[in-house]
């Protein structure tokens, strides 16, 4: 038999059990706090109204008020009766709070995630998943912005699905984003990021971090140069992929080190890329009948990228880099051989080759004295 210890409840408590207990509900809930080996922990405990007993034969229908009119039993006795002859139940308490779904209440970056603001530009099959791992790791307020509406081609590699087909994707993945993780700040506008730098700069301005992901140079260019004039105060995450998401690309700008245009020629061609296609390859293939072009691969390919993306982007938040950088990620040689691509000579030169596994690879965006920034991007060692 079980040693059990008796600790007495004080006065309030006890006062309360006993008033809850006096209307005769089914059952009295009790929510118990303790210090336990992880840290402070709840435990539910249940009285159960003895008319919910079962396997007593020919119970009475109102055991509480036997021997009285209903509602009239003296006080003692009831009490005596509702806690004295049903054993307590133990019964399963699940934290719904901020602290405990982004990280069990252990996670010490919880605390600095939900006091960040993060504008994510593009909600494609890029920006979206990247802000659902965003919202998912616990970021307070998020601010979505995506000209477009989510069409049947997107749904494939998107987080969102048929329900929301014709609706803009900002707006559709905010709601959703807002209904999953209520105790979030999730805000969108349906506009493009030429029209978010004109008309609503105070959001950029007010952000912990910037992640683009609109695969439009022309657009990312733009908030390049705004970056650069607002003295790049805040890192921006660029993303974008390679062909078939063979590789994909994080570029973080910080502080110092090269903007984004440094080494993006003036077309939006990087300077170095991981795959290359001979003959310009079999890269895009032709829709049926409406004469559109695409890239077969799916979300199980593209998963890859999005995660190393959205890494990027949670370290540049949690610690802003004081540097430019870049990471890269590439494909197994197993399947950029089969698509008929193979690495690029910079690429091989600069990191090598592996003989199979896929590979992500860290580094550095130095100032090149580009137009956007001039002299004054220059790293301070220079």
């Amino acid at each position: 038999m079980r040693n059990k210890t008796r600790i007495p409840l004080g006065g309030e408590a006890k006062a309360t059990l006993e008033q809850a207990a006096k209307s005769e509900p089914d059952e009295v809930l009790t929510l118990l706090g303790a210090i336990g080996r992880g840290g402070a922990a709840s435990i539910g405990v249940k009285a159960l109204n003895p008319k919910r007993r079962k396997g007593r034969p020919r119970a009475p229908d109102e055991p509480l008020s036997v021997g009285f009119r209903p509602g009239h039993t003296p006080e003692p006795l009831l009490l005596g009766r509702f806690f004295g002859t049903v054993p307590v139940v133990r019964t399963l308490v699940q934290r719904a709070d901020a602290n405990w779904v982004h990280g069990r209440g252990q996670d010490a970056r919880t605390r600095q995630l939900l006091g960040a603001t993060v504008v994510v530009i593009g909600c494609g099959s890029v920006g979206a998943p990247v802000a659902c791992a965003l919202a998912q790791a616990g970021v307070g307020r998020l601010i979505l912005v995506d000209p477009e509406p989510l069409v049947w081609p997107n749904v494939g590699r998107h987080p969102l699905g048929a329900t929301a087909m014709g609706r803009n994707k900002a707006e559709a993945l905010a709601e959703r984003l807002q209904a999953d993780f209520p105790h979030l700040k999730v805000e969108h506008r349906a506009c493009s990021l030429h029209q978010l730098i004109a008309h609503n700069k105070d959001l950029l301005e007010v952000a912990d971090m910037i992640v683009a992901a609109t695969g439009n140079w022309g657009a990312e260019s733009a908030l390049n140069r705004w970056h650069v004039r607002q003295g790049r105060g805040r890192p921006i995450v660029y993303g974008w992929t390679e062909a078939h998401a063979c590789a994909g690309h994080a570029v973080a700008i910080g502080r110092r080190g090269g903007c984004l245009q440094c080494h993006i020629g003036r077309t939006g061609a990087p300077e170095l890329t991981a795959v290359e296609w001979p003959d310009g390859g079999d890269i895009a293939q032709e829709e049926p009948a409406c004469g559109a072009h695409y890239q077969p691969y799916g979300p199980v390919e593209l998963a890859y990228v999005n995660a190393m993306i959205a890494e990027v982007a949670l370290d540049c938040l949690l610690d802003p880099p004081a540097q430019s950088f870049s990471r890269v990620f590439v494909a197994s040689p197993r399947r950029i051989t089969s698509l008929g691509g193979h690495l690029t000579e910079g690429w091989r030169s600069a990191f090598g080759e592996v003989e199979d596994g896929v590979r992500t690879v860290d580094r550095p965006w130095p100032s090149a004295n580009c137009a956007a920034c001039g002299p004054g991007c220059l790293d301070e060692a220079a």
